[in-house]
């Protein structure tokens, strides 16, 4: 599967990088902090998951999980967060996650796993 993470440099940005790196399912592995890049990658090569941070300013999450549902319903997104108010505008969007910091590779795992059933 294909990943992209679109989150600035952080300890659980390299924590899930690492996780998903040691994933053998895990073909493609690609991390943005800008969004406009990120929505780019999408258009010429779709993943089939994104993981998207929540609550930082200079990325907007929720505009751009929107931006991935126009490109394509498909594309499965997973929030990570640091606070749980944006769960509820999070699932509004039809996301298939909501992962709350601080993250362990359990959850995001098993995240991962009901996900990929869904596939």
């Amino acid at each position: 599967m294909r990943v992209y993470i679109l989150d600035r440099r952080s300890k659980s940005r390299d924590q899930v990088l690492g996780w998903l790196s040691e994933d053998k399912r895990v073909i493609e592995l690609k991390a943005f902090e800008d969004y406009i890049q990120f929505i780019e990658q999408i258009e010429n090569s779709p993943p089939d998951f994104c993981i998207i941070r929540l609550g930082q300013d200079d990325i907007p999450g929720l505009q751009a999980a929107d931006m991935v549902r126009q490109k394509s319903l498909t594309i499965r997104i997973i929030f990570l967060s640091d606070n749980r108010d944006y769960a509820l505008d999070a699932f509004e969007l039809g996301v298939h996650g909501f992962l709350l910091c601080p993250l362990t590779k359990a959850k995001l795992e098993k995240n991962l796993n009901i996900t990929q059933k869904e596939m």
